[in-house]
């Protein structure tokens, strides 16, 4: 597949294409949520939005965040990274991976964490073919604090 993307930092006027991919990603949201989202990230100096555009359309993004660890003090964490269906292995996750990874050097950052779902089959060849090693398998546990459901 030839294509020309450009990764872009992610901004509101992408707000229709980055919900659309977070509907492929499998999430229920609508977009009034996913803007209220967008508009924190945007907002947060811990965190980052990429987009890839082809054609005009937003067919993948990925965000970063500045963490604090207790192992390295700060770390660099993707929390999400979505291609859309028709344009993945063309090369646009490697793109959106090296935008982190280019930003978490510029922070300061020596090491880019990234969790994924057991789910995501696709992720588990992905991560490790650009360099990610597998560390460990967690179980993640939530409490709703105030009756709402995730």
């Amino acid at each position: 597949m030839n294509m020309d993307i450009s990764i872009q930092q992610g901004t509101a006027e992408h707000l229709s294409g980055i919900h659309h991919l977070v509907l492929e990603w499998g999430y229920s949201s609508n977009e009034s949520q996913t803007g209220a989202w967008l508009e924190a990230l945007l907002e947060s100096p811990s965190h980052q939005i990429w987009v890839a555009i082809s054609d005009a359309a937003v067919v993948g993004w990925a965000v970063a965040e500045r963490r604090i660890s207790i192992r390295e003090l700060f770390t660099s964490e993707i929390t999400g990274l979505v291609v859309s269906a028709n344009v993945r292995r063309a090369g646009v996750g490697r793109l959106l991976v090296q935008a982190v990874e280019d930003w978490s050097r510029a922070k300061g950052l020596s090491r880019v964490v990234v969790r994924s779902n057991v789910s995501r089959s696709e992720s588990h060849g992905f991560y490790p073919s650009i360099g990610f090693e597998h560390t460990k398998t967690t179980h993640v546990y939530v409490k709703d604090l105030d009756g709402s459901t995730l």
